[in-house]
């Protein structure tokens, strides 16, 4: 058979496994709703926004001022005045000034749902609220705000003028901290999206080795396979099935991403203020090509395994029991990945970055976080290719024995013995 025809094999077996999935249901379907998912979350401020412009919703608009939203209080420190400086840090809660004879009956319109709770100052360093059921952060709130007038007050009792007070109670900020002074990454920032994008290399290379596994298992139980493994060459039909799933999930990622950066970019004001959400936004443009990069080079070292391994199973039900060896290595490399993103330049991580099967993650956890050579990216890399070239290699040898083989799946030591007299 010329290697044009066998080129041309590979070309109709890709684009029949691509085409396949674009015109899935539950593909197009999960895409669509992800894409709609993206696009609503990152539009729901702009959107919550909206609706209060328009009087709808919206804290000020919505509050029902009658009785049952007041919050009574009883100073008996003096700690608050006549309550505006308090009204003025919380203007969306209603506060009314109550005497300490009151606090029976109010205790009881609180319980009755008639007032919303009780702020009972009984000295400047120690208050009880009341309210009828736990949960909200209105104690938090409180605390804040009481903590903070209960220093201005003190520092104005040693003399300090009303300017000496307020930039003593300036607090830092700490906008970032710094990993390595020249690389310009941000702790903050490279951990966030690493965190990420590690989660969404695991998933998806295990989503779609499962699909490629699934897919050659109901082929084979369907009996389509046995006439597509005579007219076909294993090399070129599991080739063309890995990579034209890879393109599919590409595709799907592809659109994920596209669709999270316009959406962030319309609603950028909005996530201003939001350090995680910015982070992850603000990555550098490597680490996005670096993440495309592992993702391809995990899920071609994987999949050609899932493969194989499915071609061995003879029912669609069998398919987990089939697999489970690679889903174990793939669960490996993650947790070793996450353990790695604690201390990004351990030796221990440096080695794994460097293991094939577990590389993918490893390295790009060490180049998101950390400063490495090129060497030893470009070895990483090319060690992972070198793999990808033998699995698949080994794969299409197993393949072609394990879409003919029907019943119980063979054991290890049988396998390798079928693939000694294969060869010969």
């Amino acid at each position: 058979m010329s290697s044009r025809f066998s080129l041309r094999q590979f070309q109709v077996v890709l684009s029949f496994e691509y085409a396949s999935y674009l015109r899935n249901k539950v593909y197009v379907g999960i895409t669509i709703a992800f894409i709609l998912l993206i696009g609503i979350g990152l539009s729901l401020p702009s959107i919550i926004g909206f609706v209060r412009q328009l009087g709808i919703d919206g804290p000020g608009q919505s509050v029902d001022p009658g009785p049952e939203q007041t919050i009574h209080v009883i100073d008996e420190a003096g700690l608050l005045e006549d309550l505006e400086l308090l009204r003025a840090a919380m203007p969306q809660e209603i506060f009314a000034v109550a005497a300490l004879e009151q606090l029976p009956d109010l205790r009881k319109a609180v319980n009755d749902g008639e007032a919303r709770a009780i702020l009972h100052l009984e000295s400047a360093i120690r208050f009880t609220l009341i309210e009828r059921r736990a949960g909200s952060d209105l104690p938090w709130r409180l605390q804040q705000y009481l903590t903070v007038r209960y220093r201005e007050q003190l520092l104005a009792s040693y003399g300090l003028a009303p300017g000496q007070v307020e930039a003593a109670m300036i607090q830092p900020e700490i906008t970032h901290v710094e990993t390595v002074a020249e690389t310009g990454k941000t702790m903050e920032q490279a951990f966030m999206y690493t965190y990420l994008l590690l989660f969404l290399l695991y998933f998806t290379v295990m989503m779609y080795g499962q699909l490629v596994a699934s897919s050659v298992a109901s082929e084979k139980s369907n009996r389509a396979m046995e006439m597509l493994i005579t007219s076909t060459k294993p090399m070129n039909l599991m080739f063309g099935k890995v990579i034209g799933s890879g393109l599919a999930g590409l595709t799907q990622i592809g659109l994920f991403i596209l669709t999270a950066g316009v959406f962030y970019g319309i609603n950028r004001e909005v996530w201003s203020d939001v350090a995680v959400i910015r982070s992850i936004f603000q990555m550098p443009v490597g680490i996005l090509v670096y993440t495309i990069l592992f993702y391809l080079l995990g899920y071609f070292m994987y999949a050609f395994l899932y493969g194989a391994l499915g071609s061995l199973a003879s029912r669609t039900e069998d398919i987990n029991t089939s697999i489970m060896p690679v889903i174990l290595v793939i669960m490996a490399a993650m947790f070793i990945s996450l353990y790695g993103m604690i201390s990004p330049e351990s030796g221990v991580l440096m080695v794994f970055s460097f293991v094939p099967f577990v590389a993918p993650m490893s390295m790009f956890v060490r180049i998101s976080m950390t400063e490495v050579p090129a060497w030893q990216i470009a070895l990483s890399i090319a060690g992972m290719f070198l793999t990808i070239y033998g699995t698949g290699w080994l794969s299409s040898r197993i393949y072609r024995l394990g879409v003919l083989m029907y019943g119980k799946p063979p054991h290890l030591g049988e396998l390798l013995s079928l693939l000694r007299q294969a060869g010969k």
